[in-house]
């Protein structure tokens, strides 16, 4: 199966895996809260969220309606460009490190991030492996794609 990165049906697939994924599904437990993340030289941001570690929705904001979504997020991380968020979701750049060298920009309760953080590392290994086996669009196509789909 090939999805292409990003696509409702990529969405639609990692929510299906992540909620599957007995690790994660363990280490997520209690587990509540929205984190809205924001693609910034698009702009484009996709909301996740998270009810007792299950993902109970995941989707793809319309630019018009980040900054509404950001009132109410739990956790809010703005990644400056689409190739960065490449890097990220193919396994080769860590949130974390990305944050402690300030290269990204993350609003939220470290404390109750790193509570979850074996769920976040679940997730993170989760998002690779299906990031990897996918078809990535050059960032003009990301955008023409979001375009078409009302989303820019």
């Amino acid at each position: 199966m090939s999805l292409t990165y990003e696509s409702p049906e990529f969405s639609e697939e990692l929510k299906k895996r992540t909620n599957a994924n007995a690790e994660y599904r363990q280490k997520a437990k209690g587990m509540n809260w929205k984190t809205l993340i924001i693609v910034a030289d698009i702009p484009f941001a996709t909301l996740a969220n998270y009810q007792d570690g299950e993902i109970v929705e995941r989707k793809h904001m319309p630019a018009a309606q980040i900054a509404e979504a950001r009132k109410n997020a739990d956790f809010i991380v703005e990644v400056p460009t689409y190739e960065l968020s490449i890097e990220m979701a193919k396994g080769n750049k860590s949130l974390e490190s990305l944050f402690m060298s300030r290269a990204i920009k993350v609003d939220g309760s470290i404390f109750k991030a790193l509570q979850y953080r074996g769920a976040l590392e679940a997730y993170a290994k989760i998002t690779t492996e299906l990031t990897n086996a996918a078809f990535i669009l050059s960032k003009e196509d990301f955008v023409k794609a979001l375009r078409e789909r009302g989303l820019l």
